[in-house]
């Protein structure tokens, strides 16, 4: 039977160990720069679809666009690392994600302002881009 050895250049097998040992930290401040760029946006669309093309006098209080946040960094049943951009709840008058949703897709007398997809469209660029920029200089990658 023929039998192959296959040797790696030492200097790659050491950068990778050294990636290695630094991923634990890395990895969430990268989900947290890619969460940070992804708020932003939501918050910036929210706030201008908010009392836009209403068929009556816009009664917002605030409250929706003061109870988006991002979550902590978590590691998740599977073992991933997870971060969340959304609403806080725990609002005594309605529910926030029933209120983003009437906003995101309309209802009877209220045209649909589609905030969360354009946020998803317009931020995923940006923020793969801040994420890579936080690994590289994390794990010293050229």
């Amino acid at each position: 039977m023929a039998r192959v050895t296959i040797k790696m250049p030492t200097a790659f097998m050491d950068q990778l160990a050294k990636a290695a040992e630094k991923t634990d930290t890395a990895i969430p401040k990268a989900l947290e720069a890619g969460g940070k760029v992804v708020f932003e946006k939501m918050k910036s669309n929210l706030s201008s679809a908010i009392g836009r093309n209403t068929k009556y006098k816009s009664r917002s209080t605030g409250k929706l666009l003061s109870a988006l946040g991002v979550s902590p960094v978590k590691v998740n049943d599977g073992g991933n690392y997870d971060i969340k951009v959304g609403f806080a709840e725990g609002r005594g008058d309605a529910n926030n994600a029933m209120l983003a949703n009437l906003i995101e897709y309309g209802k009877h007398g209220q045209p649909a302002k589609p905030f969360l997809k354009q946020t998803k469209s317009s931020s995923r660029g940006p923020c793969v881009e801040a994420m890579q920029s936080v690994l590289k200089e994390e794990l010293d990658l050229p």
